[in-house]
C-alpha cells in the first residue's frame, strides 16, 4: 500500500493494542505537542538548516523525516494528513525549494486528522547557529518565553491567526505546576515590521558576574509571508472548544475527621438464616458398618412392636 492511499483504520486486536488507540483518541487535557519536519521533492541547504535547527530546539517533542516526499500542501493534503496521523503530530513544518517558490517554508496544524490551517513563508535572510560565537546550552523541557514585536499583531487579522499558530507551533503545552524565574532559559523573538515581512530570533538568558545577559544564539531567520490558508470560523471555534470535567459523583455517609482520615459508614444486609449453613453430621465410617446394622435391626423391632 503506497502513502497516497487513503489508511483505513482498524479495530484493536489485542489488549496492548487497545490501549495504543485509547491513548490516540482525543482527550480533556491534552498532552505535549508534537511536530513533524518533512521535507519536499527539492530542498535547498537554508531550509533544510533551519528546519534543523528548530527541531533540535524542540528535540524532545518533534520528529523529523530526512527523505524527500512528492507532497504539495495547498494542493493536496492527504499525503501530509497521513504522515501527521501516523506520527501523532498536530504541528508540521514542511520545507521545499523550487523555481517558482525559492526557500519554501509551510508552518501548519492539524485537527480530527486533517489540515485546520497553514502559513507559506519565503526565507529571505538566515543566519544558523554556527555563525554565533554563542555557547547553547538548553535544558531538557524547557519553556520558552515567546515575544511578539510589532502593532500590526494587535489589529491585523491575518497577523492576529498568524500570531496564534506560531503560539502553538513554538509552545510544547509541557504542564509546569510552578514557573520561576530561573526556569525560563529561551526566548523566541517573534517581529512584523509591515503585513508581508516576519523575523524570528532566538535568543537564551545567560547568568554572569555582573548579571542576567541575553544573547543571541540563532537560528535567525526572516520571512516574506506568501500564501495562507486559514480554518472556517465553525471549524475554528470547534478545534478551540474545551467540553466540562466531568463532576465526581457525591461520596455518601463519607465524612473526614480533623485529621484528614476518610471515615464511612458502612450498611450490611440483613442475614437470611433460613440459607445458613450448619454443621452436618459425619457419615459412618467403614469400620462402624456394625453399630449401622444394629441401629436398623432396633428400628424394625420398634416399628414392629407399634403394630402389635
Amino acid at each position: 500500500m503506497s502513502d497516497q492511499e487513503e489508511t483505513t483504520h482498524r479495530g484493536a486486536k489485542t489488549h496492548k493494542g487497545k490501549r495504543i488507540l485509547e491513548s490516540r483518541e482525543p482527550k480533556l487535557v491534552e498532552g505535549p505537542k508534537q511536530t513533524l519536519f518533512i521535507r519536499g521533492p527539492k530542498t535547498s541547504l537554508s531550509v533544510r538548516q533551519l528546519a534543523h535547527e528548530w527541531h533540535m530546539l524542540k528535540r524532545d517533542f518533534s520528529i523529523t523525516y530526512n527523505k524527500n516526499h512528492e507532497i504539495q500542501p495547498f494542493e493536496d493534503t492527504k499525503q501530509l494528513e497521513t504522515f501527521c496521523d501516523r506520527s501523532q503530530c498536530s504541528m508540521f513544518c514542511f520545507v521545499s525549494n523550487s523555481k517558482k517558490r525559492p526557500d519554501n517554508l509551510i508552518i501548519g496544524r492539524t485537527f480530527d486528522k486533517k489540515i485546520l490551517d497553514m502559513v507559506e513563508l519565503h526565507l529571505k535572510e538566515f543566519k544558523s547557529q554556527e555563525e554565533f560565537n554563542a555557547s547553547i546550552e538548553i535544558p531538557m523541557h524547557s519553556r520558552p518565553l515567546i515575544i511578539f514585536n510589532g502593532e500590526v499583531f494587535g489589529f491585523n487579522a491575518n497577523h492576529m491567526k498568524l500570531h496564534n499558530l506560531l503560539t502553538d507551533f513554538f509552545f510544547e503545552n509541557v504542564p509546569i505546576l510552578d514557573i520561576k524565574q530561573s526556569d525560563i532559559n529561551l526566548i523566541i523573538s517573534i517581529t512584523a515590521t509591515d503585513d508581508s515581512t516576519l523575523a524570528i530570533t532566538i535568543l537564551q538568558k545567560q547568568i554572569q558576574e555582573d548579571g542576567i545577559k541575553v544573547q543571541e544564539i540563532g537560528p535567525r531567520s526572516v520571512f516574506e509571508i506568501r500564501r495562507t490558508k486559514w480554518a472556517e470560523d465553525d471549524i475554528f471555534k470547534k478545534a478551540c472548544r474545551q467540553p466540562k470535567p466531568k463532576a465526581k459523583p457525591h461520596e455518601k455517609n463519607v465524612v473526614y475527621d480533623e485529621i484528614g482520615d476518610k471515615r464511612g459508614k458502612v450498611f450490611v444486609q440483613q442475614q437470611d438464616l433460613s440459607t445458613l449453613a450448619l454443621k452436618k453430621r459425619k457419615k459412618l465410617r467403614k469400620g462402624d458398618q456394625k453399630l449401622k446394622a444394629r441401629i436398623q435391626n432396633s428400628d424394625q423391632n420398634q416399628e414392629a412392636n407399634n403394630e402389635e
